[in-house]
């Protein structure tokens, strides 16, 4: 126990004869945690996911965002220090892509676990601490997201996307309203809208 780092993929690794609580049993059992243990700490790791009401269903009984947080719960029963998600949601639909976030968010701000999210999502890196755009294995821009996003004909020409509402503020600037270019959210849009004569 007490891995440094896991990791997690877009594909949730799930066997399907087993429950959630065994899938998360399971690799505390190749780790030599005690046979008497290992049921009470993958119950607690799925409280923590959101999931403790569905310990005895299969993995065909879940929605692909219970699944993801499944296997993130495997990931954190093995108490690791940080946990890098690679393409986590990429797979999910709207309603599955939030959970996950929100267990991820969760899991850094609650359980002080570090998190490194490889995404194409810009709207998933909005709460990130600090955000690094790679070209070709090469981190060719970083920092904060506020920092960051407001660079949106850099972003776009490297192919990504930026925030919804951070475009938004670049085009309104474009045509001549005065938005600041480091809007992030829906709120914050909304807020400065409304300052607007």
């Amino acid at each position: 126990r007490n891995r440094t780092i896991g990791f997690v993929f877009q594909q949730y690794f799930l066997l399907p004869t087993l429950t959630i609580l065994e899938n998360v049993m399971l690799p505390l059992r190749y780790q030599g945690v005690p046979a008497s243990e290992r049921k009470k700490l993958a119950a607690e790791e799925l409280e923590k996911v959101g999931l403790s009401n569905r310990l005895k269903h299969r993995p065909s009984e879940l929605s692909g965002g219970q699944k993801q947080r499944v296997a993130i719960g495997g990931i954190i029963a093995m108490k690791p220090k940080c946990i890098i998600l690679d393409e986590p949601t990429a797979m999910l639909d709207p309603n599955g892509r939030k959970e996950v976030m929100e267990t991820i968010h969760h899991l850094n701000k609650e359980e002080n676990i570090t998190i490194i999210h490889i995404t194409h999502f810009m709207e998933e890196a909005i709460h990130a601490d600090r955000v690094y755009v790679m070209d070709h294995g090469k981190i060719v821009m970083q920092g904060t997201p506020r920092e960051l996003f407001p660079r949106v004909e850099e972003l776009k020409a490297l192919g990504l996307d930026v925030p919804h509402m951070t475009e938004l503020a670049y085009l309104l600037n474009k045509e001549g309203m005065n938005i600041p270019t480091d809007t992030l959210s829906i709120e914050e849009m909304v807020g400065a809208l409304c300052q607007l004569k």
